[in-house]
């Protein structure tokens, strides 16, 4: 059968996986906490002075457990993951309780460890997409800085180690960082991508902006 010409209309407006990075204590929590049905997924304790909907996760097994439950029944639209560094951490353990080693480079050979780390902690992300119509995951930064005394720079970007850290945001249907401007202290959020900063969108009306952070303007109102 001959396939027939047809243009497909855009099927939605906003990013179903986005992923937040800044600063630690830079607001990241308390922007979640205020945004309306959303579950915020805390892996670092950090939410007990805030109003919200949260769930405190102190390991790998209780996240498991999380997840069992949830599939039985939610009532949220957002799923936000606070941080995904506890996550990384609690897999590469994992691992090497499995291996029986101290550390996830001495698994196996060819960098076998952080090939089975990738494996699953994006297995994390695609059961949370799973779980909830939109998701939002939460990490630190690594700082900027010079390589090698050269006019190169190292981008500001999600402190993870390179290929989890390329094939997290190459998921994210937006990239933001987060920042306090350095004149009011407002919390900004960027999605303009730079030499030294890592960052986009592929939602037409984050592209390229930077702006005080609103979820309002994150998530648009679909028509």
């Amino acid at each position: 059968m001959a396939l027939k010409k047809e243009k497909r209309p855009i099927r939605s407006i906003n990013p179903r996986t986005l992923l937040l990075y800044g600063a630690p204590k830079v607001g990241k929590t308390t922007v979640l906490s205020q945004l309306e049905d959303c579950l915020v997924i805390d892996t670092e304790q950090g939410s007990d002075m805030l109003e919200g909907y949260f769930v405190g996760i102190n390991n790998r097994q209780e996240l498991l457990d999380f997840y069992k439950e949830a599939r039985t029944r939610h009532d949220y639209t957002y799923f936000a993951l606070d941080t995904v560094d506890k996550v990384v951490e609690w897999t590469e353990r994992s691992i090497c309780d499995e291996y029986q080693v101290t550390t996830i480079g001495e698994v196996g050979t060819y960098g076998l460890g952080w090939q089975l780390a990738r494996q699953k902690v994006m297995a994390n992300i695609d059961y949370l997409l799973e779980l909830a119509g939109k998701i939002i995951v939460t990490g630190h930064r690594k700082i900027a800085a010079s390589i090698d005394n050269s006019t190169a720079v190292d981008p500001e970007s999600l402190d993870l180690s390179g290929k989890l850290k390329n094939q997290l945001m190459s998921k994210m249907d937006a990239v933001g960082y987060m920042f306090r401007d350095p004149e009011d202290n407002n919390l900004m959020v960027s999605f303009k991508g730079e030499q030294a900063l890592e960052a986009g969108s592929r939602c037409n009306h984050l592209k390229g902006q930077i702006f005080p952070f609103d979820w309002n303007k994150i998530y648009k109102e679909e028509k």
